[in-house]
C-alpha cells in the first residue's frame, strides 16, 4: 500500500528536477531513503493533522528566515512578520518551487519540518524551534557542508534547508511587501519607502520614472533608423 508521506517527496524530487538549478540538490531518492529509516517519527508525531504540520513549517521558516536576514542597521525579516513568512511559504514557495503541485509542496513542507524534527533523532541536540540562534547556525552550517551524509539525513536536511535559504532571500529581495505592481499605474517606482525593502537596501534603484522615460524618449526621438529593424515588430 502507498504511503502518502514518502509519496509526497519522491514527487517533490520529480518537481525540482525539472529545473536545471536544482538538479544538483534534488535526490528524492536519499530523501525517501531517510523516511524508510525514521518514518513517521521524521515529521513528528503520526496523528498530526494537516493543519498542525503546516503550521510547524510556518514557525520554522519564520525562525529560518530571521536567522538568515537578520535585522541589524536595516530592516530584516523579523520587519514584516508575520506577512512575510506567511507569503514566502504558501505563495512564494508553493507556486515557484512546487508549481503548484500540492503533493509536492507537501513533499517541502515535510522536508522542513524534518529540519525540526530530525536533531533529536541522530542525536545532535534539541530541535530547530528549541535551539538558540547561535545554535541553529551552527546546525545549517553542518547541514550546508554535507556533515550529516553519514547518518543517513543529509539528503532530506539539505532539501528542507536550502529551499527554505532560496525562499527567504528571494521573497525578502524581490522587494516585500512592495513586491507587486500598482494597479493602473503607468510607473512602477517602488523605492524610497520606510522602512526599508530589499530595494532600498540593495541600493537597486528600480524601474525609470517619468522623469527619465521623459529624457530617455527625447533622446531617441530623432535617431536614425537602423537597416534591418523590421518595423513591424510591436516591441521595439
Amino acid at each position: 500500500m502507498s504511503d502518502p508521506r514518502r509519496d509526497a517527496l519522491v514527487e517533490m524530487e520529480k518537481v525540482l528536477s525539472r529545473r536545471a538549478f536544482f538538479i544538483k540538490i534534488a535526490k528524492g531518492a536519499g530523501a525517501a531513503a531517510a523516511y524508510d529509516r525514521f518514518g513517521p517519527r521524521l515529521f513528528g508525531a503520526e496523528d498530526r493533522t494537516p493543519a498542525a504540520k503546516f503550521d510547524e513549517s510556518l514557525q520554522i521558516f519564520g525562525a529560518f528566515g530571521r536567522l538568515v536576514i537578520p535585522v541589524d542597521q536595516d530592516p530584516g525579516w523579523a520587519t514584516f512578520e508575520p506577512e512575510i513568512t506567511q507569503y514566502g511559504l504558501d505563495v512564494y514557495i508553493r507556486q515557484v518551487f512546487a508549481l503548484g503541485n500540492s503533493l509536492a509542496f507537501d513533499g517541502l513542507t515535510q522536508a522542513i519540518v524534518a529540519v525540526n524534527e530530525m536533531a533529536p533523532l541522530i542525536r545532535y541536540g534539541r530541535k530547530f524551534l528549541e535551539m538558540t540562534t547561535r545554535e541553529q547556525g551552527d546546525y545549517l552550517s553542518n547541514i550546508l557542508v554535507g556533515n550529516f551524509e553519514n547518518d543517513g539525513v543529509g539528503d532530506i536536511l539539505s532539501f528542507g534547508s536550502i529551499f527554505m535559504l532560496l525562499g527567504c532571500k528571494q521573497t525578502f529581495f524581490l522587494n516585500f511587501p512592495r513586491h507587486l505592481a500598482t494597479r493602473g499605474s503607468e510607473f512602477q517606482q517602488l523605492t524610497g519607502f520606510t522602512p526599508k525593502s530589499g530595494w532600498d537596501i540593495m541600493g537597486f534603484r528600480g524601474p525609470v520614472g517619468p522623469e527619465e522615460e521623459d529624457a530617455l524618449r527625447k533622446r531617441t526621438l530623432n535617431a536614425p533608423e537602423l537597416p534591418g529593424v523590421d518595423l513591424r515588430n510591436p516591441w521595439i
